[in-house]
């Protein structure tokens, strides 16, 4: 168990898979939230999130739209 790393973050591909969307609709939350590591890159490899960061998105997601 000494081998397992935990990763901190994940990247844009893995994160649109955890929260059930595109890497394109995910990209365009990441832009109208303000969340996410390299939220000007267009190369999901690149894009990198926190679980907290997921865990905002979900709840920015979720908002009641007024």
């Amino acid at each position: 168990m000494a081998n397992d790393t935990v990763r901190n973050q994940i990247d844009g591909e893995r994160a649109a898979v955890l929260l059930g969307l595109t890497w394109a609709q995910l990209r365009q939350l990441c832009e109208q939230s303000g969340l996410g590591l390299g939220a000007a890159a267009d190369d999901a490899e690149r894009h990198l999130f926190t679980y907290q960061e997921l865990y905002r998105l979900c709840r920015w997601m979720a908002r009641p739209v007024v």
